[in-house]
């Protein structure tokens, strides 16, 4: 039985909003088919909220696509100097919202805006609320009204609710320095810190800082650029001036600090020099052009601006003003009717968002158009924020990315509370980020090894460190404080007292403050992230560097962004250090080992179809419908059904398109006629995997289910069986071996080449500033025969000595019983028949059963709900039984009313 979601995007701006329908909630089978195209888009194309669904908070944020008058719009990426059409800045929205269709009771009017979202500051009274919205191009005076979307916001609908706009500005009408609530606090933020350790080493650090001579506007690395392409040079010319803009002004905001903190002139006289010296660089040179750069300046001289005020001349004050202003509109200008509209315009929320925010406020009464800056600032992250997840604490993209967006976080969020008097540290989101933290980036541990730069973390890096023990000045949770316990016991060398999150810290320090600690000993050994498709399973999650982690991937968002098309992929982590994992490396967003490997599912633990992978997009999206934590055994079932097909997001096509290549089978990419990909994943107790794939294809397909160590050795075993394959990962962690079970002959190849040579023509770097050496990496691909339906089984044994034998018990059309350890496994292998596993145990006393198997457990017999998933485990004095069936993800439930 299918759900079906349709959604047809490119048509008119009204039309479109009306062709997502409502799923029906009638008779829920077990097993879900989601038929979506996409379940988040790239850019907005469909209202929220819609189709009578119950909100999650009493005061939501209204949300609709965008247009440039006549139709949908899709904005290009930041960066662009111009926006593609004229017309998306030249269009004005506004809302109108009521406890009525007919919009007479309860009416809250907005008035015209230049950008797509309206959040309400204030709370909803329980009922049903009806909106629209419309628009027109400026100075047309003809609106265009959308249709009547509805919602419910229930009785126990809560969440905090930020004030409006107008009240907002007020609270900055106050005098320099008005940043952090200095103007405020600024004695109070002296007097807390004299005898504060950390102050004290840094403001010895900004002594030294003095002495250093002001920076010149060149190449901060000379890269050969002969034979280059021009794009490939444009790259690498960019590459000679990354982390410019950081390096000039970073030491201004330093000294800023420094002074405030002393109230020693000398610090913010040579600010001054500083940030007078880069106000005269060009902002069309080079240097600080670019958005990254540009921005870094753009913050710095607001820092100053404001820190500063008094030691400004008329004319100085009025150059500062002059540049923030020219650097601020470059940002500013390409944002109302496209950032906001955007799943996660990267370079915004990363960096330069902080940057103009930071800018903004400096001068928010001194130049008239930094009010309207303001407002759309709060307003967007009022209506967005956390963009890449909802509530589960999750990132989408992976964590080798997540923490380029941890400064701002931080700061924003530090910032738009400090004259919002919202704790945005309390909203979900942020009070779940911890257990994403603790679970897929374990103390001393590898992360998850998946999406951009995940190779960049070979175990815990300074980053994570600063952000974690940030976070527990805003957060109380004993197991966030443990985790940076731990941190500071592996790696006291993070911590030196100058990192960018020191203001922070000095912001909310309290010589007092008591941290208790919880070890997550405690915790269930598995955890689901299911808005972005993580599921982590630990056998000992408190010692993670000592023992077996594993984790299974299906993304909602699709391989968006810095996500990657490795949708039910595994990463098995072992002793903390990677074992299975994603392969290649990040040497740029878009070149040819990006889009040919590494960015693609052959980069990935997950299965081709005719050699064909995901598509890339949010098209290409999965999902987690299940999971269970258990005692002896830890189970998540991936669903990347919807993941395969030809590419069609206009994104990706233009990447290819620039680097001159195809999206085609010769590359990896097509459409295989992929219908059914569910890949159950148990965890057991004495280090074992196993995966179940359940698959089927329009037509007949080569399946592939692939391997990569990114760190060892493949070495094929010998088998007598032609539908039995094995190989060996070599490792200095002990011994690892992987078989893999068909109903029909399988064939194994094993290499260290990619599909695309990995070649650091960026000069890229670790995080330690030396240029990655690219090496070569063992691979694994175990292929099938041509087959519209199969089935995969894989049993995995890592282990500290030597492993077990896999003893075959019985073979009986296609009904498989094994035995490995004190595990028994029967499964059913032949695809014409119905989908089996029973994996038990009597030393461990738990049993797991899906599908038709019967259920026979300690001399009862077990009703199961067909085709469920169901978990028995006996303990000292009671049976645990859990059974679970399909769940669809949060973005299902509120976008689609589900």
């Amino acid at each position: 039985m299918s759900f079906n979601i349709l959604l047809h995007s490119a048509l008119t701006l009204i039309t479109a909003c009306q062709q997502q329908q409502p799923l029906q909630k009638d008779s829920q089978p077990p097993i879900i088919h989601l038929d979506a195209i996409k379940l988040h888009a790239r850019i907005r194309e469909w209202s929220y909220p819609k189709n009578g669904i119950t909100v999650p908070t009493s005061a939501p944020a209204l949300l609709w696509p965008g247009t440039n008058g006549k139709s949908m719009i899709f904005p290009m990426e930041s960066g662009s100097e111009v926006p593609e059409d004229p017309n998306i800045g030249n269009v004005v929205y506004k809302v109108i919202l009521a406890g009525d269709k007919d919009f007479k009771k309860d009416v809250i009017a907005g008035t015209a805006q230049r950008w797509t979202v309206y959040p309400l500051h204030q709370r909803l009274k329980p009922g049903h609320w009806f909106w629209k919205y419309a628009y027109m191009l400026k100075n047309s005076n003809k609106w265009t009204w959308s249709p009547v979307y509805d919602f419910v916001v229930d009785k126990n609908s809560g969440g905090e609710v930020s004030p409006p706009v107008s009240e907002v500005l007020k609270r900055n009408e106050g005098p320099h320095p008005r940043l952090w609530n200095m103007s405020r606090i600024g004695e109070s933020f002296y007097r807390n810190n004299l005898q504060n350790p950390e102050a004290k080493k840094f403001i010895a650090y900004a002594e030294k800082l003095m002495q250093q001579p002001l920076p010149k506007e060149e190449p901060m690395r000379i890269i050969d650029t002969t034979g280059k392409t021009p794009l490939e040079k444009k790259k690498l010319i960019e590459r000679m001036y990354h982390g410019f803009g950081d390096m000039v002004g970073t030491p201004v905001r330093n000294l800023c600090i420094a002074y405030q903190l002393t109230k020693d002139e000398r610090f913010i006289q040579n600010a001054k020099k500083r940030a007078l010296n880069i106000a005269r660089m060009d902002p069309n040179g080079l240097a600080t052009h670019d958005d990254f750069t540009s921005g870094a300046v753009l913050e710095a001289l607001g820092w100053f601006y404001d820190a500063g005020y008094q030691f400004l001349s008329n004319d100085e004050k009025q150059l500062l003003r002059n540049i923030i202003k020219i650097r601020a509109k470059r940002v500013y200008d390409n944002l109302p009717n496209r950032f906001e509209l955007h799943v996660s315009d990267n370079h915004v929320w990363q960096i330069t968002m902080r940057n103009l925010a930071i800018g903004t406020v400096a001068v928010v009464n001194e130049i008239p158009e930094a009010k309207e800056w303001l407002t759309y600032l709060y307003e967007v992250w009022s209506a967005r924020f956390p963009i890449l997840g909802t509530t589960d604490g999750g990132w989408h993209e992976g964590n080798g990315y997540f923490r380029v967006n941890f400064k701002s976080f931080i700061y924003l969020s530090q910032l738009f509370g400090d004259f919002s008097g919202v704790n945005y540290f309390n909203l979900p989101w942020m009070q779940n980020l911890p257990y994403y933290m603790l679970y897929t980036y374990p103390p001393n541990s590898m992360s998850t090894a998946i999406g951009d730069m995940w190779e960049n973390l070979p175990n815990m890096v300074k980053m994570q460190a600063w952000f974690a023990d940030a976070l527990t000045y805003k957060i109380e949770n004993p197991y966030l404080n443990w985790y940076v316990s731990e941190i500071r016991k592996n790696n006291p060398e993070f911590f030196g007292g100058t990192d960018d999150l020191l203001l922070f810290r000095l912001l909310n320090y309290n010589p007092d403050r008591k941290l208790p600690v919880s070890s997550p000993g405690n915790l269930p050994k598995t955890r689901a992230f299911t808005d972005i498709g993580v599921v982590a399973m630990h056998q000992d999650l408190a010692h993670a560097d000592k023992s077996l982690s594993s984790y299974l991937f299906s993304n909602p968002f699709g391989s968006s962004g810095h996500g990657h098309a490795s949708q039910n992929a595994f990463t098995i982590n072992y002793k903390g250090k990677t074992i299975f994992g994603g392969s290649g490396y990040y040497s740029n967003f878009s070149d040819k080992h990006n889009l040919l490997y590494y960015r693609t599912s052959r980069a990935y633990c997950t299965i081709l179809a005719d050699s064909l992978g995901q598509k890339l997009g949010e098209e290409g999206y999965g999902w987690i419908p299940r999971t269970i934590s258990g005692n002896h055994i830890q189970y998540a079932l991936g669903d990347a059904s919807n993941a395969y097909g030809d590419i069609v997001s206009e994104f990706w096509l233009d990447r290819f398109k620039q680097i001159g290549i195809k999206p085609d089978k010769s590359n990896g990419y097509g459409d295989a006629g992929v219908t059914l990909y569910r890949r159950h994943m148990l965890q057991l107790d004495g280090e074992y995997v196993v995966l179940y794939d359940e698959l089927e294809a329009k037509n007949p397909v080569k399946w592939t289910t692939q391997f990569h160590a990114p760190y060892y050795t493949i070495l094929t075993q010998q088998t007598t069986r032609t539908n039995q394959q094995n190989f060996e990962v070599k490792t200095d962690l002990g011994k690892i071996t992987a078989s893999v079970f068909a109903d029909s002959s399988l064939k194994l190849t094993v290499h260290d080449q990619f599909a695309e040579p990995a070649i650091n023509w960026a000069k890229v770097t670790n995080d330690e500033g030396k240029i990655k050496e690219f090496k070569s990496q063992w691979h694994a691909g175990i292929t099938s025969v041509p087959s519209k339906t199969f089935r995969f089984l894989t049993i995995i044994q890592i282990k500290s000595d030597k492993t077990d034998i896999i003893k075959t018990i019985a073979d009986t059309n296609g009904l498989y019983h094994l035995k490995v350890g004190q595990w028994d496994i029967q499964v059913q292998l032949d695809a014409t028949k119905p989908a089996a596993l029973q994996v038990s145990s009597s030393a461990a006393r738990s049993l797991f059963n899906y599908g038709v198997l019967p259920v026979q457990w300690q001399g009862r017999d077990y009703k199961q709900i067909k085709g469920s998933s169901l978990l028995l485990e006996s303990g000292s004095d009671k049976l645990s039984h859990q059974e679970v069936t399909d769940t669809v993800p949060d973005v299902v439930k509120f976008d689609y009313g589900f």
